[in-house]
C-alpha cells in the first residue's frame, strides 16, 4: 500500500489531481458570503461614494488613507476613522491587478459572492498546480515532490486567505511568484531563453498584485545561493532583472504615496525601520512556528498584548525541536537549504503585519517542500537515539500536515467564513438604522473590534440607506472589565481595566507604544472631546477616559448603542452620578454568536 501511494505521488498527474482535491475541500467557502472588508470594497464602487484620501480609481482599491492631514481631520471628525487615530496616519497599498479584478466583480456581479469565492478557490488551485510542478523540477518525479504538493494544497493555514474575498491579492501574488520561480529555474538550469524575460515579468505581476510578492525575490535569492551552479558573477547577473523589477515597483510605490504610518498593526519596513526590527523579533518566530508546526500563527492575533514574550518562547522551543529533527537528516541537502532559506526570508516582509495564518501562503512553498523532503529522506546514517528523535518529529509532522490538515481545511474555511459572515450580518442587523440614525450622532460605547462599525456603515451605503451625520466609537474591548459613569449632563466616563488599545485592531489606527497618552491629554473631534483621566498600572495604556460632548447625552440627536454577547443593543444613558458595569465579550464569543 505504501509503495502504491509513493508511486501515485510521483506520477506526473499528481499536481493536477491534488489541485482538484484542494478545490473539493474548499467548496464549503462558496456559501460563506461577504465579510468585513468585502463590504468596504463594494462600497468603493457605489455611485455616491466619496472618501477623502481614498482610492483614485478602480485600480487603487487598497488606498484607505493617503498622507493627507486634511483628509485625516475630515475622516476623524466624521468618525469614519476613530477618535484615537494618530496624526500622520497613512494606510495605502499598491495592488492594482488585484484591485482591477475586484472592480470586475463589484461592477459586474456585486452581490454574487459565491462566484467571487469560486474565483479565489480556482486561483488557489492553479497556484497549487504550478507549485506542484516547481517541486517536480526541484525534487524530480519523486514521491517527495507529490507529498510536498499535497502538504501545500491541503494546508489548513490557507483557509482564511482563500475564504476572505478581500484577501485574494495574496493568492494572486503567490500565483505570479511561482510562475517567476518556474521560469527562472528553467532559464538557469535548462537554458530556456524566454524565461530570462518571463521571470521578471511574472515577478512584476506578483509585486503589482500585492506587496507580499516580494516573497518571490526571497526564493530567487535562495535559488542563486543553493540551486544555481553557474559561476558567481553569472548568478548575480541573473538576479539583476529581478532586482530591477522590484525597484520599478518600489519607485511606483513611493511616488504614489503608498505605505503605512501611525499604527502598529501594519508597519512600513522602510519608513519605520526601528519599529519593524523590533516587531520582527517577536513576529518571525510566531510565523515560522505556525508554518512548520504549532501553534497556529493566528494565536498571535489573540494573545494578550503584554504577554507576547511567552508566546515567542513557546514558538522558539517548537522550532528548536522540529528544526533539529529536520536538520539531522537534511543538513547536506541543497534543496532543503533552498526551501528553508526561501521560507524564512519570505516571512521577513510578512512581519510588517500582526501575525496570522493568512500570511503563510508564500512561506508554505518552502515549508511544504522542507517537511516533505524530511519525511522522504533516509535515516540510515543516524544513530539509534537520533532515529528515535527524528522519528518522533516525523510522526508529529505527518499528524499535522498529512492527517489533520486535509480534515481541518474545509472545516476551518467554512467555519471561519461562516462565523465572520454571521458576525458581520448580526452587527448590521442589530444596529439602529433608517430614520432612527439619519442625520444624527451614532455613539458606540463599546465594540469587539475597531472596524465592525465601519463595516456596518459600508453596508448602509451599499443599500442606499440613510446615514448618521457623525459616528463615535468610544472604545473597543474584549477582556477585563468595562465601567461607565455619567459625570455630568454632557460627560460619559468609560473605564477599561485592560486599557484602551489592548484590543488588537485598535492598533491599526495608533501604535500605543509609540504614540503614548498621558493623563490630561485631550483629543478633540467634531462635537466631542476625549480626555485621559488615568492610565493602567504599568502606565502604558489609558484606563479611564472622559468623553465630553457638545450637548446633553439625552439629546434626541444622539443614538446610543453598545455590544452585548453577539450583537449591538441599545445603550441606556445613565443618570448623572450613576456608575454601571457593561459586559465584556471576548472576540471569539462575539464572532461565534
Amino acid at each position: 500500500m505504501l509503495a502504491r501511494a509513493k508511486a501515485w505521488l510521483a506520477d506526473r498527474r499528481a499536481p493536477l489531481v491534488l489541485a482538484l482535491l484542494a478545490v473539493l475541500l474548499l467548496l464549503p467557502t462558496l456559501g460563506t458570503g461577504a465579510i468585513m472588508d468585502d463590504h468596504a470594497h463594494r462600497m468603493s464602487f457605489h455611485p455616491t461614494f466619496e472618501r477623502p484620501g481614498g482610492p483614485r480609481g478602480d485600480w487603487d482599491l487598497f488606498r484607505f488613507l493617503e498622507d493627507d492631514p486634511a483628509a485625516l481631520v475630515y475622516l476623524r471628525d466624521r468618525g469614519m476613522w476613530p477618535w484615537w487615530t494618530v496624526d500622520g496616519s497613512k494606510l495605502a497599498f499598491l495592488r492594482p491587478l488585484a484591485s482591477l479584478w475586484h472592480a470586475l466583480d463589484y461592477r459586474a456581479w456585486p452581490e454574487v459572492h459565491w462566484l467571487m469565492h469560486a474565483e479565489s478557490v480556482l486561483l488557489f488551485a492553479a497556484t497549487a498546480f504550478f507549485v506542484g510542478h516547481l517541486y517536480r523540477r526541484l525534487l524530480g518525479a519523486t514521491a517527495a515532490a507529490g507529498l510536498a504538493t499535497l502538504i501545500f494544497a491541503v494546508d489548513d493555514a490557507h483557509s482564511m486567505v482563500i475564504t476572505w474575498i478581500a484577501n485574494r491579492h495574496a493568492i494572486l501574488s503567490t500565483f505570479f511568484g511561482v510562475l517567476a520561480l518556474l521560469a527562472h529555474d528553467r532559464a538557469r538550469r535548462d537554458g530556456w531563453k524566454p524565461g530570462v524575460y518571463l521571470a521578471p515579468l511574472a515577478l512584476l505581476g506578483a509585486m503589482f498584485s500585492g506587496e507580499s510578492g516580494i516573497g518571490a525575490l526571497a526564493y530567487l535569492f535562495a535559488h542563486a545561493l543553493f540551486l544555481d551552479h553557474a559561476p558567481f558573477r553569472s548568478r548575480v547577473a541573473a538576479l539583476v532583472p529581478h532586482v530591477g523589477a522590484v525597484a520599478m515597483w518600489f519607485a511606483a510605490y513611493k511616488l504614489g504615496g503608498y505605505g503605512a504610518a501611525g499604527g502598529a498593526f501594519y508597519i512600513d519596513p522602510l519608513g519605520q525601520m526601528g519599529e519593524f526590527a523590533r516587531a520582527m523579533a517577536t513576529r518571525l518566530p510566531i510565523l515560522l512556528a505556525g508554518q512548520m508546526a504549532a501553534p497556529p500563527a493566528d494565536v498571535g492575533m489573540v494573545w494578550p498584548r503584554g504577554e507576547l514574550g511567552s508566546l515567542v518562547v513557546i514558538c522558539l522551543v517548537v522550532l528548536l525541536v522540529v528544526g533539529g529533527g529536520i536538520f539531522a537528516v537534511l543538513r547536506r541537502d541543497r534543496n532543503a537549504a533552498f526551501f528553508a532559506v526561501g521560507m524564512t526570508l519570505s516571512l521577513v516582509p510578512a512581519c510588517a503585519v500582526i501575525p496570522g495564518d493568512r500570511l503563510l501562503l508564500f512561506s508554505g512553498i518552502g515549508g511544504a517542500g522542507l517537511v516533505a523532503s524530511m519525511l522522504a529522506a533516509s535515516r540510515a546514517h543516524l544513530g539509534r537515539l537520533a532515529r528515535v528523535y527524528v522519528g518522533g518529529v516525523a510522526a508529529f509532522l505527518v499528524l499535522l500536515h498529512v492527517v489533520l490538515a486535509p480534515l481541518l481545511l474545509p472545516l476551518r474555511a467554512w467555519s471561519t467564513g461562516s462565523m465572520l459572515h454571521g458576525y458581520t450580518e448580526r452587527a448590521i442587523a442589530s444596529m439602529p438604522r433608517g430614520d432612527v440614525v439619519s442625520g444624527k450622532t451614532l455613539v458606540v460605547v463599546s465594540a469587539p473590534d475597531s472596524v465592525i462599525v465601519n463595516t456596518v456603515l459600508a453596508s448602509w451605503i451599499n443599500e442606499n440607506a440613510p446615514l448618521p451625520s457623525l459616528l463615535r466609537v468610544l472604545s473597543t474591548v474584549v477582556r477585563g472589565t468595562l465601567e461607565v459613569e455619567r459625570k455630568d449632563e454632557r460627560t460619559l466616563s468609560v473605564t477599561l481595566s485592560a486599557g484602551y488599545f489592548d484590543e488588537v485592531t485598535a492598533a491599526v489606527f495608533r501604535d500605543p507604544d509609540k504614540a503614548k497618552f498621558s493623563v490630561g491629554d485631550r483629543v478633540a473631534v467634531d462635537g466631542m472631546v476625549a480626555e485621559i483621566v488615568s492610565l493602567t498600572e504599568d502606565g502604558t495604556l489609558p484606563e479611564q477616559i472622559d468623553f465630553r460632548f457638545d450637548r446633553s447625552l439625552d439629546d434626541p440627536s444622539m443614538v446610543w448603542v453598545s455590544w452585548e454577547k453577539d450583537r449591538f443593543v441599545e445603550f441606556v444613558v445613565p443618570e448623572v452620578g450613576e456608575r454601571r458595569a457593561l459586559p465584556v465579550v471576548p472576540y471569539q464569543v462575539a464572532i461565534g454568536g
